[in-house]
């Protein structure tokens, strides 16, 4: 197996974050507050531990019959168009965009720390982007256009702490691996 729900916890914790198991199924409940709001997350292992996806909840709707629906969908092509590893849909059956991010792993294959920090980091900065991007054009039909993430902070008088404090361990350079390989670091989207 690829990975299973202890190493995916092993993860988690090595980046001090909190998260609720779900009993039912190998699932992690997470949430964050970014500067312009709240987001909660699963992250789901499937396929025997060989596909790891990161997956909004309720990050925004837009009904089929909604009068501005055809631009938000182009924000959302725009977006995946633009953006790496992160991706937005639209469910037609219930209105629901979702933020998501997908990692095949090698069934003989480990995910290091540096690694899921890495996807972590992306994951969060990019879902924060979007759903600002994404939830403007649904309340006001018209696309506010990409967002740069230090002038939204700027803006805003800051990241909040707990924000801060999680990308400044991001930021740290990465530790070299057991093989004593360095991870890359990875400085933007």
């Amino acid at each position: 197996m690829a990975m299973d729900m202890d190493s995916l916890k092993r993860l988690l914790d090595g980046e001090g974050l909190k998260y609720f198991v779900d009993p039912s199924r190998p699932a992690l409940l997470l949430g964050f507050r970014g500067l312009l709001g709240r987001y909660q997350f699963v992250i789901l292992l499937e396929q025997e531990g060989a596909f790891l996806q990161l997956r909004t909840i309720h990050l925004a709707r837009c009904p089929a019959d909604h009068p501005h629906l055809q631009e938000v969908l182009k924000v959302v092509g725009s977006i995946d168009f633009l953006i790496r590893f992160v991706k937005f849909g639209w469910d037609p059956g219930d209105g629901e965009i979702v933020g998501y991010g997908d990692v095949c792993l090698a069934k003989d294959g480990t995910l290091t720390q540096a690694q899921f920090k890495q996807i972590l980091r992306h994951y969060l900065t990019a879902l924060e982007i979007g759903a600002k991007r994404i939830n403007d054009t649904i309340e006001t039909g018209r696309d506010p256009g990409q967002f740069d993430p230090v002038e939204m902070a700027a803006q805003k008088g800051g990241l909040p702490p707990q924000l801060r404090t999680m990308l400044e361990r991001m930021r740290k350079k990465s530790k070299p691996d057991a093989g004593g390989k360095r991870e890359p670091n990875v400085d933007e989207i």
